[in-house]
């Protein structure tokens, strides 16, 4: 008796287990919302994401003026690897950087890329532009043999990075879910220094 009720408790785990296990790799396989289809916009077949900030009772002036101040705070090391400021104008605003995106930081293991991407401002009264583009990898950068280049348009984009309409793929689907990741910590960034 002691051996059958052992069993049926044991085939109970394993069950719930495998059942669990399932679902997980299920929920992992399904891209969330936020990457999902539409989630990276292309114009003139390439990757722009384009946000717009409000600030209401700003000026232009103003806005630039937090702008460049969270520009000051943001990109510097070691959050970025490099950053350089293109062009300042009154109301337009363009930088280029470059700086590491993490995929998986344990240890004895950093799998990682270096993004490059070029940023661009531009001010009105009561709100900002903000314009993320010609975005660019360098994946396993320490490598020997130099490594591999992509662009943003050859991973990320709906047509390379999802299997279907919900499933990401796994290499493009990194690459996507951390591009927008970095998107999203930029304009929120930008968007708390702007409305302070």
């Amino acid at each position: 008796m002691k051996k059958i009720l052992f069993t049926l408790i044991a085939l109970l785990f394993i069950t719930t287990t495998a059942q669990a296990q399932l679902f997980k790799s299920r929920d992992k396989k399904a891209a969330k919302t936020e990457y999902n289809i539409g989630s990276v916009p292309v114009e003139n077949k390439h990757v722009v994401f384009r946000e717009k900030i409000e600030a209401p009772g700003l000026s232009s002036a103003q806005i630039m003026e937090r702008a460049r101040a969270w520009y000051g705070k943001r990109f510097v090391k070691p959050t970025v690897i490099s950053a350089k400021i293109l062009k300042e104008e009154k109301n337009t605003f363009e930088a280029k950087s470059e700086e590491y995106i993490v995929f998986t930081k344990k240890l004895f293991v950093l799998n990682r890329a270096r993004a490059y991407y070029y940023l661009t401002i531009n001010s009105y009264d009561g709100g900002c532009e903000f314009i993320m583009s010609r975005i660019s990898y360098w994946h396993d950068d320490e490598n020997p043999n130099g490594g591999i280049r992509y662009t943003a348009e050859e991973l990320i984009t709906d047509e390379n990075a999802l299997d279907g309409n919900t499933a990401l793929k796994k290499k493009e689907g990194k690459f996507r879910t951390k591009t927008i990741d970095l998107k999203e910590e930029l304009v929120e960034g930008l968007k708390k220094e702007i409305n302070k």
